[in-house]
């Protein structure tokens, strides 16, 4: 919801980072966490978009035991050489989303522009909104 907000206000393309991994229920989340822990990556469907073809890649992620989610963190492996600028956003849970925004930027060496973070209950209570406008702001 917050990467389709991101899109429709810059009017730009958006990727879906393809896991074929079952990650529903609790088998699939003790494994997420599992391999998140061990940073064990998976194999992602290849990209549509070559993120080299734009100016400004911003990625976003959930927060997986306090890092980013591993299929992002494959998907920014795979194109770490292609990224020109970043930007990045995180939701969790409650916790984690400092250390998963210094993690993104300390994975593919480059510090993000801007950056946000957002945990459950700013979603469900929709306070979202002013952190994404900062952001657009911010980007734009």
């Amino acid at each position: 919801m917050i990467a389709e907000s991101i899109a429709t206000s810059l009017n730009c393309d958006i990727e879906e980072i393809k896991d074929p991994e079952k990650r529903s229920g609790i088998i699939g989340y003790i494994k997420s966490g599992y391999e998140t822990s061990r940073d064990k990556l998976p194999v992602i469907k290849e990209p549509e978009y070559d993120p080299s073809q734009y100016d400004l890649i911003i990625v976003g992620t959930p927060v997986w035991a306090g890092k980013m989610s591993v299929p992002v963190k494959s998907y920014l492996k795979m194109n770490m050489d292609k990224i020109p600028l970043l930007a990045c956003f995180c939701t969790a849970g409650r916790s984690g989303i400092d250390a998963t925004i210094k993690g993104i930027g300390e994975y593919v060496n480059v510090s993000p522009m801007a950056s946000f973070g957002l945990n459950s209950a700013q979603i469900k209570s929709g306070e979202y909104n002013t952190v994404l406008e900062k952001f657009i702001q911010d980007i734009s």
